[in-house]
């Protein structure tokens, strides 16, 4: 390759460079290096004092509670995402062609709108005087309002109502792949239905299951706007307790530490996703 060649090649590539380095590899270095420093009121809101005492801090009982009720709220939305997308994502591929990307389009229809926006819309629907509970006590299922708002449940149905397509689309990405040959062979082999999903639908969509997971499994962890919105005070989780960190507490080191701890977190689940997938290559968009 002459040098011409060679400089227009990275030429090509250099601005995305100068992007990830200012955009994402610059701040990410700067949380980890003042997560091992102390808080001040002055100076960017570090004391360039060397401590591990931030990290140290969060082994105390009351964050680690907090880390657990983040990821099993993390887990059950996954949990549920999976199992109300795989049957919608699996309907798809049911049908026509030209329905299936009419389909699609809906599920991608609320990306249009902002997330914030669309938890506000959760937010009137769960209140006391909100449409649910005005409807329920309207066909006498209830005689007064159920109190939903402010709670976990609210919290996990918010984050299960942002999240649901980011399982249904690689779940879909990869049942639409699948060889049909496959699945007549295994009934012309004797299989049933069951057996047929379990062996042959299941096991050839396990790549966009493991996506969807890590597509919904990481994010829930941190979002913090959704438990703000629908959880109040009453639901703290790690997106919250960082941001109160950084905005309210003005801890800067403390949130960096939890920041920090946060991301090995997630680099680890994805360094399992891709094991468990075989290191295949899903693509979520179609």
């Amino acid at each position: 390759m002459s040098p011409k060649q060679l400089a227009g090649k990275f030429g090509g590539i250099f601005p995305a460079y100068i992007w990830f380095i200012v955009l994402l590899a610059l701040p990410l270095v700067y949380i980890v290096v003042i997560s091992f420093f102390t808080t001040s009121l002055t100076g960017w809101g570090v004391a360039w004092i060397f401590t591990l005492k931030n990290y140290i801090r969060i082994i105390d009982p009351l964050y680690i509670s907090i880390f657990a009720k983040s990821f099993v709220t993390a887990l059950y939305s996954t949990v549920i995402t999976f199992l109300l997308g795989f049957p919608f994502a699996y309907a798809v591929t049911t049908l026509p062609k030209k329905w299936q990307g009419r389909i699609l389009f809906l599920v991608v229809l609320p990306f249009w709108t902002n997330a914030m926006v669309r938890t506000y819309g959760w937010l009137i629907l769960l209140q006391g005087k909100g449409l649910i509970n005005i409807l329920l006590t309207t066909l006498g299922i209830i005689e007064k309002p159920l109190t939903m708002l402010y709670t976990g449940g609210a919290v996990l149905a918010g984050t299960i109502y942002i999240l649901l397509p980011f399982m249904i689309l690689p779940v879909y990405n990869s049942l639409e792949k699948i060889d049909v040959s496959l699945i007549e062979a295994s009934r012309d082999l004797g299989a049933n239905k069951a057996q047929t999903f379990f062996t042959v639908i299941l096991r050839q969509s396990l790549p966009g299951i493991m996506s969807g997971c890590s597509l919904v499994f990481i994010p829930s962890i941190g979002m913090f706007y959704i438990s703000d919105i629908l959880g109040g005070a009453n639901v703290m989780l790690l997106g919250n307790l960082i941001r109160n960190q950084f905005i309210t507490a003005h801890n800067w080191p403390f949130g960096a530490a939890l920041s920090v701890v946060m991301t090995i977190l997630a680099v680890i689940l994805l360094c399992f996703y891709k094991r468990a997938s075989g290191g295949e290559r899903v693509e979520m968009f179609v």
